[in-house]
């Protein structure tokens, strides 16, 4: 990770373990808006990577298995295990293509598209929950930097 920061007086030990304190503690609360959303859609029982696969197929639309593991950096074989795993437990269908019937498009069954549904309503509620505690210019800036920051974590 970059250092440049770090060098020029701006971050210091206090800085550090404010980020690790609000790191922890945004875990820990994505982790109880986590275990919410999978007991409103009944899917408490999927795993992170799971929870991956699912929004990974929607972001991509019917992907193939290469596509999701090259989305998420992962071998074909861990995303073909996993997507069997979300078969049997109905999230996904597995499509033989038309053209080429060595490919399989995945999709998202109903149960898939409730449980992105379920998530979206429980992150905006998560959102406008931090909203509160943030003035109109705070919560601007908050948007500015977190911004800076997703854009500087894509080039890592």
């Amino acid at each position: 990770m970059p250092r440049s920061r770090a060098s020029n007086g701006r971050w210091n030990n206090s800085a550090t373990n404010l980020l690790i304190e609000f790191v922890n503690t945004l875990d820990s609360t994505f982790k109880k808006l986590q275990t919410k959303v999978g007991n409103i859609s009944g899917v408490s029982q999927l795993t992170i990577s799971q929870f991956q696969y699912i929004d990974t197929i929607h972001e991509l639309e019917q992907p193939t298995i290469t596509e999701i593991a090259q989305r998420l950096s992962i071998a074909k074989a861990s995303v073909s295990n996993g997507i069997n795993k979300l078969i049997e437990k109905g999230f996904v269908t597995k499509t033989q293509s038309s053209q080429d019937k060595r490919v399989y498009h995945i999709t998202l069954t109903e149960k898939g598209h409730s449980l992105i549904h379920a998530k979206h309503l429980a992150l905006k509620e998560y959102g406008d929950f931090i909203n509160t505690a943030l003035s109109e210019e705070e919560a601007e800036q908050f948007k500015s930097i977190l911004n800076k920051l997703v854009r500087l974590f894509k080039t890592i």
